[in-house]
């Protein structure tokens, strides 16, 4: 059995959002986005407390609600319900599935309901069955029923003569009603269901990020250490029933007991006059009150929580004495302990109709919290295999949880800006689903871009040059631009063929994504930059006056070795290559001229036009003039093309021309120590405008 849904209304930072965790859910997003919130409504549906406080509604002035579905309810799960409830709710349990609502006004108890199949058609409602045969008794009775319900005559077997008899006839016709006369409708409990349903539930067991280990150590059963702890301790209950026994003698030497309705006092004699004594001088103020002395008797559960332990790894002391990181995976072994407990017990019953154990639902807020990343990998394998049994959601700032395959799904927390108040949403991506987005995400992963997942903005770029240099810039132009105060990742993406395949990705996150491309883009892979239609369209038209704007200037392309080099390498043209190559052959072969084969070969030179544009958008002003339209219009869009070509095209003049490109990016830094000559590397693409890069990063930050 696994939770399927939960919806949550008014909750904390989450006015209406939807969960569906699969075996195992990560939760990222920023800090304060309502990570923690989603864990805790889980908690709060499965748990049932009586009433929530203020602090817990978004709005008080509305009802916080939650509606939870539950599937693979089956036999084993009932067989957990006391035995007078189990038939009541086998028959809210709807092919394996089971919704329950949970509603709380502000300062009154939580309202229980469910959803359950009801006819569609509102003459067999109870209600208006009941008001059907209201006062009727007799041959009344029986004229009712025909007269209101005659498609259910040909099943009498004899006519009713109570409004009971006939209640039950009908009821039992319902019941037999197809699916397709039948919907689901939330409806009130069945009497005495809403506390035994409790045993039916998962279990969740919460793990918050806490600051002070000290605290999760404690054994107490409202701590994660304490619970488990408590769990696997509880096993040995059953044999130390002499110990138990030995409490009660305990607990008759020290206190009055209850013998079949009577109080008896079997105490010790110093304990009864101990407590006659402190009544006679009490009865000296007040001379009709009475003492009882009452002991608190030790119980076996306390006894066992009060258990210490002890980690010896060169020097024996207290857990409590150790590092947090010892502290956090004790915290873990104990969980995979008890997970390995309740393997073994399930084995070892066998029985077909026994009870199913209550499954459990491990929830932690960073598990990779005071953790090596070593250790960070190894705990995630333990939760791996934790979850192919018991659902496991995680909330998390490491990437090492990002594991298409593993991790079933993901759910991106994002703060919104809303009325009264910012709200939580959930952004999910579940890859076991979505083939398409597991192999972006691989490659996102190829590339570093884990840190995106934890941006509120991606900034997608294409070289290897790109970000340091950007950043560096930036500050010197503005100290505001900081990327990392403001969480702004800077994602390389290689190739333009990746930009609309990672920003769809990163959106699908309900992360913003903005574009940094080089000038070619515009030319060759513009489809990929994510612009619109109209914009689309801009751009045709900007081509066609950047190809006038050549032939009136006679421009003839003559192409540098490093063009003809960086168009060679690239796989499109060796693919085209090697199939003009093979026209050519078969023309020299047959002396004849295919179709086709003149266009196969003019294919190897095709780049020429593109790389011609490129070059009159650089060198000539009247060029540069009619493209600027459209560099406006993408950047409205957040796709920011830089008019000179690539980012090395703004190094300073002194950088180094050749080498590695990262390298000569930070050499490039060197040589900009200052505003003014940040500013100086670029010029404003119009009159009475700050300078290009001042205008892109502008748009980057806003």
């Amino acid at each position: 059995m696994q939770l399927q849904r939960l919806r949550v209304k008014n909750f904390k930072g989450l006015r209406d959002q939807a969960f569906e965790p699969s075996g195992f859910s990560c939760l990222v997003g920023e800090n304060n986005a309502g990570k923690s919130s989603v864990l805790q409504a889980v908690v709060t549906a499965l748990k049932k407390p009586a009433q929530l406080a203020a602090s817990q509604f978004y709005d008080t002035t509305q009802p916080v609600e939650f509606e939870f579905t539950l599937v693979g309810v089956d036999d084993g799960h009932l067989a957990r319900v006391a035995t007078e409830n189990r038939e009541k709710i086998a028959a809210l349990v709807v092919d394996g599935a089971l919704t329950i609502c949970l509603r709380y006004a502000l300062g009154e108890k939580a309202v229980l309901t469910v959803m359950r199949l009801v006819p569609t058609d509102p003459r067999y409602q109870d209600d208006n069955v009941a008001a059907v045969f209201d006062g009727k008794k007799g041959a009344a009775v029986a004229d009712a029923l025909q007269e209101v319900f005659p498609e259910f005559a040909h099943a009498l077997q004899e006519q009713p003569k109570t409004a009971t008899a006939a209640k039950a006839f009908l009821k039992a016709q319902i019941a037999q009603l197809p699916a397709a006369q039948q919907e689901l409708a939330e409806r009130p409990l069945p009497s005495g269901i809403p506390a035994s349903i409790t045993a039916l539930l998962p279990e969740p067991i919460y793990i918050p990020a806490v600051k002070d280990l000290n605290d999760e150590l404690k054994t107490t059963q409202t701590t994660s250490f304490g619970r488990l702890l408590g769990l696997l301790l509880a096993d040995m209950t059953p044999e130390l029933q002499d110990v138990d026994t030995s409490l009660a003698t305990l607990n008759k030497m020290l206190n009055r007991i209850v013998i079949d309705g009577d109080v008896v006092d079997q105490r010790l004699n110093k304990v009864q006059k101990l407590e006659q004594r402190v009544e006679t001088f009490l009865s000296e103020n007040f001379p009709t009150a009475k003492v009882q002395l009452h002991i608190p008797p030790p119980e076996l559960k306390s006894i066992l929580n009060s258990a210490q332990i002890y980690i010896d790894d060169g020097a024996r002391d207290l857990v409590d004495n150790k590092g947090d990181g010892i502290k956090r995976s004790l915290t873990f072994a104990l969980l995979q302990s008890y997970v390995h407990h309740l393997e073994q017990q399930r084995a070892e019953v066998g029985a077909e109709n026994a009870p199913s154990p209550q499954p459990l639902l491990f929830l932690f807020e960073e598990p990779e919290l005071y953790l090596h990343p070593k250790s960070q990998r190894v705990l995630f394998n333990t939760l791996a295999k934790i979850s192919k049994t018991h659902q496991v959601v995680v909330t998390t700032h490491s990437p090492i949880f990002f594991e298409p395959g593993v991790t079933a799904s993901f759910i991106r927390v994002a703060k919104k800006l809303a009325h009264p108040k910012p709200e939580g949403v959930l952004y999910p991506v579940r890859f076991d689903l979505n083939p398409g987005e597991a192999e972006t995400f691989r490659l996102a992963r190829f590339e570093h871009a884990d840190a995106g997942f934890f941006s509120r903005r991606v900034v997608l770029f294409e070289g290897e040059s790109d970000d340091a240099y950007c950043r560096h810039v930036a500050k010197l132009l503005d100290a505001a631009w900081d990327f990392e105060h403001h969480n702004i990742a800077l994602l390389r993406v290689s190739g333009k063929g990746n930009f609309k395949k990672f920003r769809d990705f990163f959106e699908a996150f309900g992360i913003e994504v903005k574009v940094v491309a080089d000038l070619d883009a515009l030319f060759e892979g513009f489809e990929h930059l994510g612009a619109d239609e109209p914009t689309t369209t801009l751009r045709s038209e900007t081509l066609q006056a950047l190809d006038q704007r050549i032939q009136q200037l006679g421009l003839v392309f003559q192409p540098s070795a490093r063009q003809i080099k960086k168009r060679t390498q690239q796989g499109s043209w060796k693919a085209n290559y090697e199939a003009a190559k093979g026209a050519l052959r078969e023309i020299q072969a047959t002396k004849e001229v295919a179709d086709g084969a003149l266009a196969l070969i003019d294919s190897l030179f095709t780049w020429e036009q593109e790389d011609l544009r490129q070059q009159v958008c650089v060198q000539d002003a009247i060029a540069r003039a009619a493209l600027l339209p459209l560099l406006d219009t993408l950047r409205a869009q957040g796709i920011c093309v830089l008019s000179r070509g690539a980012i090395e095209d703004y190094y300073p003049a002194g950088a180094p021309a050749n080498g590695p490109k990262p390298s000569r990016a930070l050499e490039a830094c060197t040589f900009l120590t200052t505003r003014e000559e940040a500013c100086s590397v670029s010029q404003p693409l119009a009159a009475n405008r700050r300078t290009e890069l001042e205008e892109i990063l502008e748009s980057l930050f806003a």
